[in-house]
């Protein structure tokens, strides 16, 4: 009987290191979490003071007492406000109240998060500075298959020969 209970205090013992390793791994998952949450958070409030600042300078060209220059300045206003918020706001209000209108509205969260997640994936595209960008490719229609199709000489019956250089069209 001795053996049973040696078994049994080294199973005991491995279910209590296995639960130590889950705790940690659970304390630095949250830590790492956070981490990369404030590190969001410091962005998008950058990102917005950008912005601001930008707004601000365009008003600063527009002339003076316009409409134009009034309601870039509100905007730039409104934008470091936000960015001020951003900056201070507590991290962990955030996400409960992100939480709570989860729950409350998942169909319009999920909705939201995909409309955020492609709004930012084109702004990132949009400000992406490739040193290998080459303005020539936009034009590519090498991997489109309607990039060949004209169709203007589709409807004329001169596939194949619209927009060549040299070559005149029969317009009907």
């Amino acid at each position: 009987m001795t053996d049973n209970s040696n078994t049994s205090s080294h199973i005991e013992r491995a279910k209590h290191h296995a639960s130590e390793l889950a705790e940690q791994a659970q304390d630095t998952l949250q830590t790492e979490v956070r981490a990369r949450a404030e590190e969001a958070q410091a962005q998008a409030a950058g990102e917005a003071a950008a912005v601001a600042r930008a707004a601000d300078a365009a008003a600063s060209e527009l002339p003076e007492g316009s409409l134009q220059a009034e309601a870039a300045q509100q905007l730039a206003q409104g934008l470091e406000q936000f960015a001020d918020k951003v900056r201070t706001a507590d991290l962990d209000k955030v996400l409960r109240d992100t939480s709570d209108f989860a729950r409350r509205n998942p169909m319009l969260f999920l909705g939201g998060a995909a409309l955020l997640g492609f709004a930012a994936t084109r702004f990132l595209k949009a400000t992406a500075s490739d040193g290998n960008y080459n303005p020539a490719q936009e034009d590519d229609y090498s991997g489109d298959p309607w990039g060949g199709y004209d169709a203007d000489s589709a409807m004329t019956g001169e596939a194949g020969r619209g927009n060549v250089p040299g070559t005149t069209r029969r317009v009907s």
